[in-house]
């Protein structure tokens, strides 16, 4: 999905060193409120728009259905709209509210994903035939997003938090290389919105799916995510009875390898912007291995920024699996918010 600056022994940004981790099944994602079948459909309804890059009308009719599909569930969609002045093109931020005890002053969790696709046209390093989709890479997260929103609200005991759930514009590097000043532009405009308006204190935890939805799907961990609440996502998934597919990458080997060399085994992403502002985050990506010139492993497809990146590569169980895991996590990262020890 999207260019991270991280430093790598080939060229991924992303360094994972190849070591062996543990077999996964081929899919199947956990029980739990979150349909993968409807979260499948959103991201073919995206997908049939075409690719999405930052500023794009397709983009734009991508915003429009999000929003079409919150509010059929009787939530307001609100949008943060401004025009970056360098780009000259509109960061299109939607962001819905599922309101806790205290919807104007209480703490506030946010859940987001990143809804554009990588910039291809007029790139030279795009060498292939046919137009990138990113089903995967900008279509499944915000698919499941969607259907978080659907089971948050059928919640017999909803969060006393207030959750607000984000969709997020100009994550991309705007350049092929990931570019510091080109990339998360969505989230760095949001997060000055939220700050301008004295919200952002509020704001106690932010969990951001990327890269959701690929064949034998796994949760890699990230080395600038709070570590609290990757503890909480551990949980979750061994609750769920999903632990091998959880944090295996990188392995400790590997991270010891990271360190020998200098290197920051961290992803570039969207969570940064909110890191920045102190607040505590977490991610959620699918990355080790996807990457086509990086460590490569025969149970994980290598699409990334390819034409592969496409519906033929996802299974809707993995969408299932992540809205779920996030489901199983969300009792303690109510408490967390509230800055109240794990739930047991």
């Amino acid at each position: 999905m999207h260019s991270r600056s991280l430093p790598t022994l080939a060229t991924a940004r992303f360094l994972l060193l190849s070591a062996a981790g543990l077999a996964l099944t081929a899919c199947g994602g956990p029980g739990g409120p979150v349909d993968g079948g409807k979260a499948m459909a959103h991201v073919e309804k995206f997908v049939s728009f075409g690719p999405r890059p930052f500023g794009s009308d397709a983009l734009a009719k991508t915003a429009d259905y999000i929003q079409q599909q919150i509010e059929s569930l009787g939530l307001k969609m609100q949008r943060h709209e401004v025009e970056h002045r360098r780009e000259k093109k509109t960061i299109r931020n939607l962001y819905c509210r599922i309101d806790g005890e205290d919807p104007d002053n209480g703490p506030i969790l946010m859940i987001g994903a990143h809804y554009d696709t990588k910039r291809t046209e007029g790139c030279s390093e795009w060498t292939h035939d046919g137009p990138f989709l990113g089903a995967i890479d900008g279509g499944g997260a915000p698919a499941v997003l969607i259907e978080l929103a659907r089971a948050i609200l059928a919640m017999k005991d909803r969060p006393k938090c207030n959750v607000w759930l984000y969709w997020i514009d100009a994550e991309e590097s705007i350049d092929w290389t990931w570019n510091d000043e080109r990339a998360l532009l969505g989230s760095k405009a949001f997060c000055q919105m939220l700050s301008q308006q004295k919200i952002l204190p509020r704001v106690k935890a932010f969990v951001l799916l990327d890269l959701i939805g690929s064949k034998a799907m796994k949760i890699d961990k990230d080395g600038n995510s709070n570590a609290r609440l990757q503890e909480l996502f551990a949980d979750a998934a061994k609750a769920l009875g999903i632990e091998e597919r959880v944090y295996r990458f990188p392995t400790e080997a590997d991270i010891a390898e990271y360190r020998r060399r200098g290197l920051n085994w961290g992803t570039k992403d969207d969570h940064e912007s909110f890191i920045n502002r102190g607040v505590p985050s977490v991610l959620l990506i699918d990355f080790a291995r996807r990457i086509p010139d990086g460590a490569r492993d025969e149970r994980y497809e290598a699409w990334w920024h390819t034409p592969d990146d496409d519906l033929d590569a996802m299974d809707s169980d993995s969408l299932a699996l992540a809205g779920n895991l996030v489901m199983q996590a969300l009792a303690d990262l109510d408490a967390f918010v509230h800055g109240k020890k794990k739930q047991r």
